[in-house]
């Protein structure tokens, strides 16, 4: 046996091994949107570290070829894919080249997590022409997405405004007509009720226009409201005049503490330009084409003037209130909205040697990305731990909506019936001005005697314990698995030199094995009907674990349905699979009962505890409708 391709796939294997445990941890990529765009559009350049716990520093390329029009823009935030939650922080800039051709921006640099980091490089294509799928260009998006307010002609009666003739004063005339300001939709609240601010940009002149310094919020938890990506500018009145007005920036803030708060200044630096009267055709066809293309005409430098200034929004103080003594609950942590709560259980029956697990669930609108876990009162002879916290919040609705789980586990020692009380929450409502509490139902539950085997619990010694093992041996990862991946490949080898001698006897094997294989095979094509597609569900109902039961139970009639209706796992949707039931004549309320068992299979998947009560009403729903489904023939 030739052992020289099987050492070149081990030692492959060995630097996989060790790239993957070095770099699966975090990524760092840079990305450029859209790749293609005409000389005067814009493109947005990303660089994003993922699944870092500490992001040092990012260092961007050069970018000598482009015009940054603004940032870097720094944003963060998580992400959810199939249960995995992963971390990012990105830097972004909006970038104007200044020239056409092939553009390649190297990889950018970034220190995380104690390591160094490169990004890929990006290319961009800049053409002379429109590329017509510009959305800065195109839309005119905020000028801090994408910054050119003069995208589209200004209105009609601000044309003048652009002229700069004899004897006026550039700074005079921006002064006139160009502003920064901020709007509240409030300017008296409660602490903990939300402010939105809106900074803006009000414009009759053509410039190019970039934040250099970013408002300061100090008293307030802050939420940036995310911007669509087509937004347009508007056509504004102030005192009179029109203006084209675009969105620097909003937010939601959530005041933390009472009195006067101020809402820092928004600062913007501009290149306004202006067309010297002297070079402008004064017919009024001319005037109309200047400001529709200003690119296409051929004014020498000495004609255009332009002008550096930087614009600051005027402060603009918030009147806090403070919470009223008045009334105000023992159980009140600071929550403020309109808020309700519910618990479950995981189990309403278990024994001793196994950990209950209880949830309670804050549901409705306000702060509660500030609410943190309520007491839970547990009764004698139930030992609870410290709660984990997940969240399913709408950060943009006004104020914040969705909602907080917080999960409690629990251990009994002593068999019996235990009550778990009725758990209070305490809001105040800015609506009516006053504290309410709501509860939640009380919940009871069933020990029995166990075994005695030792839980599986963790506590909080435990968890530091297990971090701090996790740390070590994380921070010696590369060491670890060099060692690892050298141990199976001695033993690779070994095993490989055995295995020489039993060629052979693997060929006699492999042969014996394939007449197996062909003749199950034949029993399957005579027997189809026999098999089971619910056969991991029926073993989990034996074993009464309801979050596996009901996700296999979601699979095998998933699988049984793409092979029964001839249909792709990824088309199976409630229209295809009502299509393709209807063409193989089965009756109409069958297909009505399949999408109710799915519907509630669906809704047990993604509630906190999964219902035992229920695994073996809906096993047996899930069988005999797939053995009515199997009474039909094509």
């Amino acid at each position: 046996m030739n052992m020289q391709p099987v050492l070149q796939k081990i030692i492959l294997l060995f630097f996989l091994l060790t790239g993957y445990c070095t770099n699966a941890q975090v990524k760092f990529s840079a990305s450029i949107t859209p790749a293609e765009i005409g000389r005067d559009e814009y493109a947005q350049l990303k660089l994003m570290v993922e699944n870092a716990n500490e992001v040092q520093q990012i260092v961007p390329p050069s970018l000598k070829d482009f015009i940054i029009i603004s940032g870097p823009n720094q944003e963060s935030g998580m992400t959810m894919i199939n249960g995995v939650v992963k971390k990012y922080i990105a830097l972004s800039f909006v970038l104007k080249p200044k020239a056409t051709g092939n553009f390649t921006i190297a990889g950018a640099l970034a220190k995380a997590d104690a390591g160094d980091y490169k990004s890929n490089a990006v290319r961009l294509k800049v053409t002379a022409q429109s590329s017509g799928n510009n959305p800065a260009a195109n839309l005119n998006s905020s000028p801090f997405n994408s910054i050119d307010p003069f995208a589209e002609p200004a209105p009609r009666s601000t044309y003048n405004e652009y002229i700069l003739r004899k004897g006026e004063n550039p700074a005079d005339k921006i002064k006139r007509n160009m502003l920064v300001r901020v709007e509240v939709d409030k300017k008296s609240v409660y602490v903990g009720e939300p402010v939105v601010a809106t900074y803006k940009l009000y414009t009759r002149l053509k410039s190019e226009s970039n934040m250099t310094k970013n408002p300061s919020f100090n008293g307030f938890s802050v939420l940036d409201i995310q911007q669509p990506n087509d937004m347009s500018y508007r056509t504004e009145k102030l005192e009179g005049r029109e203006y084209n007005v675009y969105i620097i920036r909003k937010v939601q803030l959530y005041p933390l503490l009472a009195g006067n708060l101020e809402l820092g200044i928004a600062e913007i630096d501009n290149n306004v330009q202006f067309i010297k009267a002297a070079y402008v055709n004064q017919q009024a066809d001319a005037m109309n084409d200047i400001f529709r293309d200003l690119a296409q005409l051929t004014i020498p430098p000495e004609g255009i003037d332009i002008q550096k200034v930087t614009l600051q929004s005027k402060p603009l103080s918030i009147l806090v209130k403070p919470l009223p003594d008045a009334g105000k609950p023992s159980s009140f942590k600071g929550a403020v909205g309109n808020i309700t709560i519910e618990t479950k259980v995981e189990k309403n029956n278990f024994s001793t040697d196994d950990d209950g697990k209880m949830a309670i669930i804050i549901s409705g609108e306000g702060n509660l990305q500030m609410i943190n876990a309520p007491e839970m009162p547990w009764p004698k002879g139930i030992e609870g731990f410290d709660s984990k916290a997940t969240d399913d919040l709408f950060k943009g609705t006004v104020p914040v909506s969705g909602r907080k789980i917080f999960e409690f586990p629990f251990t009994v020692s002593t068999p019996g019936t235990y009550t778990l009380p009725a758990v209070e929450f305490s809001f105040f409502d800015t609506r009516d001005a006053k504290y309410k509490t709501v509860s939640s139902n009380p919940i009871e539950i069933t020990v029995t005697k166990g075994t005695g085997k030792p839980k599986n619990v963790i506590t909080e010694a435990n968890t530091k314990s297990k971090d701090n093992l996790l740390t070590k041996f994380f921070s010696n990862r590369l060491r670890v698995v060099s060692l690892v991946a050298v141990l199976i490949i001695i033993g690779l080898i070994v095993w490989l030199k055995r295995d020489t001698k039993n060629e052979q006897q693997l060929a006699d094997t492999a042969q014996a094995e394939a007449v197996i294989k062909q003749e199950e095979k034949q029993v399957e094509e005579i027997l189809p009907a026999q098999q089971n597609p619910l056969a991991l569900a029926e073993e989990c109902l034996h074993r009464e674990d309801a979050k596996l039961f009901y996700m296999h139970l979601n699979q095998g009639l998933k699988n049984f349905l793409a092979k029964k209706l001839a249909l792709p796992a990824e088309d199976l949707n409630r229209k295809n699979i009502a299509e393709q039931l209807d063409a193989k004549g089965i009756s109409n309320e069958t297909a009505v009962e399949l999408q109710k068992l799915m519907d509630e299979m669906e809704w047990q998947l993604y509630t906190p505890f999964a219902d035992h009560e229920k695994m073996k009403t809906m096993y047996d729903r899930a069988s005999d409708l797939l053995q009515l489904i199997n009474t039909y023939h094509n």
